[in-house]
């Protein structure tokens, strides 16, 4: 019993005695995602509830080379709720065309029904460049732009989405 009591008494002192290495603090990885709807600065943000939130929903899927976006920006107590969506198959490092997705590019809740939700103009500037993809930590990085026009040819409108950055953590 001695024994062990000895050893109990060294364990513990050896514990108490041991010093952690100082890590360098972190925030983790920021997800930066910012643009221009027709020249008005535009950013991510989301209203928490039970389950959290999360503005930003980047997709990257290695083997096809899919990247896929869904960026919401909503407000307590308004009806203005927007999205973005941007889509491209077989993405490369550097410039690619944004591809038509199977929904809207834009959508603008402010707008009156059936008007805003906007379609990709294809007719126009649609780039999406890739500056870095980190696999290890899952991180995509790069630039975009491109014009839609609302899908209710009756609204006759259009939206210009310009000086488009990103720096995010993505799923897959």
């Amino acid at each position: 019993m001695k024994y062990l009591t000895f050893l109990l008494i060294t364990l513990l002192s050896l514990a108490s005695s041991c010093q952690k290495e100082d890590m360098p603090p972190t925030d983790g990885h920021k997800n930066i995602f910012r643009c221009k709807v027709n020249g008005v600065e535009w950013t991510p943000h989301c209203i928490s509830d039970f389950f959290g939130c999360s503005a930003i929903d980047c997709q990257y899927y290695k083997g096809s080379g899919t990247i896929e976006f869904h960026v919401l920006q909503q407000y307590e107590g308004h009806l203005t709720d927007q999205y973005i969506s941007i889509y491209k198959y077989q993405a490369i490092s550097g410039d690619n065309l944004i591809q038509k997705t199977s929904g809207y590019e834009y959508s603008d809740h402010a707008k009156v029904s059936p008007c805003g939700y906007y379609n990709l103009d294809t007719s126009k500037i649609r780039r999406l460049t890739i500056l870095n993809i980190d696999t290890i930590n899952h991180l995509i990085e790069g630039t975009f732009e491109f014009t839609a026009y609302d899908r209710n040819i009756s609204c006759e409108d259009t939206v210009s989405i310009t000086d488009g950055y990103f720096d995010v953590e993505y799923r897959f």
